[in-house]
């Protein structure tokens, strides 16, 4: 598959090389960043909602933005790729901006990734609030495998793509003839480098650490709290019997490939490792064609520190792994690496092992050493510290904090209703439509772009000016310039976009 890529060590030392040549390193640290969240919509005791679906979004099928999962009360936001961590955090509070708006007067959305107690009935509920029809059959085969509990867990998947400057620089000085194995082999090279190490980012962001309801294939005797219930083998992953190995992108496709057609897996979609592959369509034939166009992590825990449910720190710090991994003449130690991350995972969060302490130190010791060499920006040093903290006492770890605010009995539900509560005050003191991420736009403007959000057209936002478009349809406008919105925005667009109407939810089943 790769034989048109040079030995892995001369391929390394090259990129190196080209960086340093090219004077590269403003696109080592200029990657994409397109973020997604899963939160759910709950009553303010902590039960789950029973409000239906915010009737004022479009269609769930056709909408690239605003989305439900395995129920109709758990949110998948999906905000646009763009450059830098700060703004795709930015990105991202712009869509929790527009669900706040919309929920009932007594909902909250759980900042949390493990869900509060939940009663049988609601459990039940759970498992039939879902009105994506055309998924029912993929919805109905996830919770008899895997249990209503742990398809509930919330997380973040944080879709990385590096410069595509820097990729196309790269290839050219290569000598390499096949531009989408290159891709290929640099992506895979990273997602090694990330499965080796998850340990170090389950210790420093791992935000699961109790458990409200009982998880299938769960010991009796496994004891609480623990760091990442989510990040263990009991949490969002295959079963351990299912695991997909990242040794090469060969043995993982053909591995996957034969899971689907034994049965095992209902789709590639089953996949649940750590970090995947993506390039432009949904099957392995594609990314063999055209080459892996972004990463998708999927090993983090919300963030209740943070009103978007993820950092700029956190983000800033992969990026910074990932920098670092793509020039470092090293290949990635995959021995018992799901054996090290399971350990920090079970562990209690104000503990921490010697190896953790001493690798992980060592590693930021070189990581610190790489973004000086580069003159990488001060937001990655901050980063960094901020790592080398949390490593220096485990008391100061997302974890950690949390086991601090826990309730007499050993839960979160105060906690994580007070923290509902003020991310839920805080989004809806906004003075704009999208105070977020473009506050300098009029409101007329801010009040078109997120009618057009929530009717499921696309918005591309620049500094003076934004496009709106649906399939083919693009209506190009001015920040500045004057709307009729007499009839408010949302019947604005829906005149520039008359089609917009035949986007709906249809019945038919389609394949996962």
């Amino acid at each position: 598959m790769f034989s048109n890529v040079t030995r892995e060590g001369d391929l390394m030392e090259s990129i190196e090389a080209i960086i340093q040549q090219q004077q590269l390193a403003g696109k080592l640290f200029g990657g994409f960043f397109g973020l997604e969240v899963e939160q759910h919509r709950v009553l303010t005791n902590g039960k789950l909602s029973r409000h239906p679906y915010p009737a004022a979004f479009s269609s769930r099928r056709h909408n690239p933005y605003l989305k439900t999962d395995f129920c109709d009360n758990m949110f998948e936001l999906a905000a646009p790729p763009v450059q830098g961590a700060t703004a795709a955090v930015q990105n991202l509070k712009y869509l929790q901006q527009i669900v706040n708006d919309h929920l009932a007067a007594d909902e909250r959305i759980w900042p949390l990734s493990i869900m509060a107690p939940l009663s049988a009935d609601d459990l039940t509920f759970a498992t039939t609030f879902n009105t994506r029809q055309w998924m029912a059959d993929y919805h109905d085969y996830l919770g008899a495998k895997y249990g209503i509990a742990r398809e509930l867990m919330a997380g973040v998947h944080v879709n990385f793509s590096l410069h595509r400057d820097l990729i196309a620089a790269l290839f050219a000085a290569s000598g390499q003839s096949d531009l989408a194995a290159f891709k290929n082999h640099l992506y895979f090279r990273l997602a090694q480098g990330f499965v080796a190490h998850r340990w170090l980012f389950t210790y420093l962001f791992g935000a699961s650490p109790v458990l409200a309801n009982p998880l299938k294939g769960m010991p009796d005797n496994l004891a609480f709290p623990v760091r990442s219930l989510r990040s263990s083998d009991f949490g969002y992953t295959n079963f351990s019997s299912e695991t997909i190995t990242y040794s090469s992108l060969g043995a993982q496709l053909d591995q996957l490939k034969r899971f689907v057609a034994e049965g095992k897996f209902y789709s590639l979609h089953e996949f649940y490792g750590p970090v995947r592959l993506k390039s432009r369509g949904a099957n392995s034939d594609d990314l063999i064609a055209h080459g892996t166009e972004r990463l998708e992590f999927r090993a983090f825990d919300l963030d209740p520190l943070s009103r978007a449910g993820i950092s700029n720190d956190t983000l800033n710090f992969l990026e910074v792994f990932l920098a670092y991994w793509l020039v470092a003449d090293q290949e990635a130690d995959l021995t018992e690496a799901d054996e090290k991350n399971q350990a920090v995972a079970l562990q209690h969060p104000h503990q921490e092992f010697d190896w953790t302490k001493e690798r992980g130190l060592a590693l930021l010791d070189d990581l610190d050493a790489f973004v000086a060499k580069y003159g990488a920006p001060k937001e990655y040093q901050a980063a960094l510290l901020f790592a080398r903290r949390r490593l220096e006492d485990p008391r100061l770890t997302i974890g950690g904090q949390l086991i601090d605010k826990a309730d007499p009995d050993g839960g979160l539900l105060s906690y994580g209703l007070k923290i509902a509560n003020s991310h839920h005050d805080w989004y809806k003191s906004m003075a704009y439509p999208l105070q977020p991420t473009i506050a300098t736009y009029p409101a007329p403007a801010q009040e078109l772009i997120k009618a057009a959000i929530e009717l499921g057209i696309k918005a591309k936002v620049t500094q003076n000016s934004f496009a709106l478009i649906l399939g083919d349809h693009q209506e190009q406008y001015a920040a500045n310039q004057a709307f009729d919105l007499t009839n408010g925005a949302k019947q604005a667009v829906l005149v520039a976009f008359p089609e917009q109407v035949n986007y709906t939810d249809q019945v038919n089943q389609v394949q996962v």
